[in-house]
């Protein structure tokens, strides 16, 4: 069985629990981050405007291992929609009027290469091997982050241009994602509880630091802010390798050499084949930046 096969017989099994008259249930397959497949099913309750998805990937893994039949994964669905729908009616009076969503526009990094079907339905700028894509911040708190990706659609229905985005994008993302710099040593120290001293402060290369935002969410995103990256290479006086961890956070390296680009391509590419998931990739190059020029090279 294929997982969208497995999707459409999961819908059917939830029609036979719900009747059409209450529940509105369909199901489509959603492209979310590096053109990844999502496998998901909608009900919408009747009356209703919001109509929650849930996502059935990790429920195939346990039809195809035996610890789940139908019915059951039908159930705990069921389930978990009544805490869904809970949670998402606070935004049944969300708007996506423009002026409304203005202050809460903000962008985010994305690979352009293993984004191609992505990039087709939404604004976005060349940045690098990358692409600069934009996102309406829904909430924002412990519990993590909600935001609507910004569309072709939606930037038609505003009548706004893509330089218009990118302009509140600068002027937001620092201000409701403020960077954060740390040193690798102290950031395995503060979550892996290790003791100081066991990494080492500096490597073959150079010291590193962890670079992300405050969410540690999109942190990649820092990238773009203004000076973030060349105050760091001024306090060090050195140009700086970027070694792009996940979407969610970059390893800045300072070291005047470029010559180990190569060799740090190859290395984060690896990295990323092992030990990062495909929605999380951004890139599989490092990057060099030039404190003089300006600049990245890659």
């Amino acid at each position: 069985m294929t997982k969208r096969q497995f999707m459409e017989q999961v819908t059917g099994k939830l029609k036979e629990l719900h009747s059409e008259s209450d529940y509105e249930i369909s199901c489509d397959v959603f492209t979310k981050n590096n053109d990844t497949p999502r496998y998901g099913i909608v009900i919408q309750k009747a009356g209703e405007a919001i109509s929650p998805t849930i996502y059935v990937d990790n429920y195939f893994k346990d039809y195809v291992d035996k610890k789940m039949t139908l019915t059951e994964v039908a159930e705990q669905i069921i389930a978990v929609l009544q805490n869904v729908r809970k949670h998402a009616s606070k935004y049944e009076s969300f708007s996506v009027e423009y002026d409304s969503c203005k202050p809460n526009i903000v962008y985010r990094l994305i690979s352009f290469e293993k984004n191609k079907r992505l990039l087709q339905e939404v604004p976005y700028i060349p940045f690098l091997n990358l692409a600069v894509t934009f996102s309406i911040v829904c909430s924002l708190s412990e519990q993590g982050l909600e935001s609507l990706r910004i569309t072709n659609d939606l930037k038609d229905k505003w009548q706004v241009t893509t330089g218009e985005l990118v302009r509140l994008a600068e002027e937001n993302t620092p201000r409701l994602f403020p960077p954060q710099v740390d040193s690798m040593e102290n950031v395995l120290f503060t979550y892996l509880g290790l003791e100081k001293g066991m990494f080492p402060e500096n490597t073959e290369y150079g010291p590193l630091l962890i670079v992300t935002n405050e969410s540690g969410v999109n942190g990649a995103s820092v990238l773009l802010y203004q000076d973030v990256i060349h105050d760091i290479a001024e306090k060090y006086g050195k140009n700086l390798y970027v070694l792009p961890s996940s979407v969610h956070e970059i390893i800045v390296v300072p070291n005047e050499n470029s010559g180990s680009l190569k060799e740090l391509s190859k290395m984060v590419k690896d990295i990323n084949k092992k030990h990062v998931s495909e929605e999380e990739i951004l890139s599989d190059n490092a990057y060099y930046y030039d404190r003089e020029k300006r600049k990245f090279l890659y």
